[in-house]
């Protein structure tokens, strides 16, 4: 260990440059011991919000594992209603209104701003699974009855849709993980993978999403597999796709990756939807969250 006794206040920038040649500093600062190890896990840690819906998190750790990489703690929830509701708990959503001028014009544009409430501090909100969400609204909806009516598929639809357009503006990335169902095309003579979500919000869930990624695995001739994502949209894999036109067609299943992209573009947050078979890497891949950085 080195210490290193310090007469004036250090701004970050200086001790940013000292813990780049050494492992483990102690600053006295004002007559105050700080340790830097800390002071650096807490700026540098992309804190991540998990909610398993399908208590499937058991192959990325364990939840002290888990909240100490990630930086927050597991989150599950058995309904949908309360899941919606906790979200709503995080962030606010407010209309805003501006002006804009176009040549000698005023055009009066409104939106809808989502913000954080006060003292929530979320870098990446995690969804494993949206299959299983949408499976727990749909038995909200249906009660006691058999299956649902027609009125309730429909009311599935706005309030899904509803929900991924909320997410898609929440001011933090998104990582939703969703299982795959195949579906034929008869007319055009293909099978296409589908996402496997209850009613027809599967059909175009993608728009809310920078990124879609489809699972796959590839398995060696000495046995050993590798877990790869297709970015690039084919008959097959037809909701695929990447915004920002940099990542290769298929790419290992590592986020860095990703955010290496998100970066060159200069984009503060990502969406990002995973589409895949159970035991295809959607929820191991998670442990890439970890080797991203952020510089709050």
């Amino acid at each position: 260990m080195q210490d290193i006794h310090l007469k004036k206040v250090c701004t970050e920038t200086m001790i940013t440059q000292l813990i780049n040649k050494v492992s483990f500093i102690s600053f006295i600062i004002v007559g105050e011991i700080v340790n830097y190890n800390a002071v650096k896990l807490r700026r540098i840690i992309m804190k991540t919000l998990l909610i398993d819906l399908e208590n499937g998190y058991k192959s990325i750790g364990g939840k002290a594992t888990i909240e100490e990489k990630f930086g927050l703690p597991l989150l599950n929830f058995n309904d949908f209603t309360s899941f919606r509701n906790f979200i709503g708990q995080l962030w606010s959503r407010k209309k805003v209104e501006r002006q804009i001028k176009v040549g000698g014009v005023s055009v009066t544009q409104s939106s809808f701003e989502i913000t954080a409430k006060e003292g929530v501090e979320i870098d990446c909100m995690v969804i494993d699974t949206a299959s299983e969400m949408a499976k727990k609204y749909a038995r909200e909806l249906k009660g006691k009855a058999e299956q649902l009516q027609l009125k309730q598929w429909g009311k599935l639809k706005e309030t899904l849709d509803n929900f991924f357009s909320f997410t898609n503006a929440i001011p933090a990335s998104l990582v939703v993980n969703c299982h795959s169902k195949m579906q034929e095309d008869n007319e055009n003579g293909v099978i296409r993978v589908m996402p496997y979500i209850e009613g027809s919000t599967k059909v175009d869930v993608g728009k809310w999403f920078d990124f879609v990624f489809y699972t796959k695995v590839r398995k060696a001739k000495d046995g050993t597999r590798k877990y790869m994502w297709v970015t690039a949209r084919d008959e097959h894999f037809c909701h695929a796709k990447d915004r920002t036109q940099l990542l290769e067609a298929e790419i290992e299943q590592d986020y860095s990756i990703v955010f290496d992209a998100v970066n060159k573009r200069g984009w503060e947050s990502a969406k990002v939807l995973v589409i895949g078979e159970p035991g295809s890497g959607k929820t191991l891949s998670l442990k890439t969250l970890t080797k991203i950085k952020t510089g709050g």
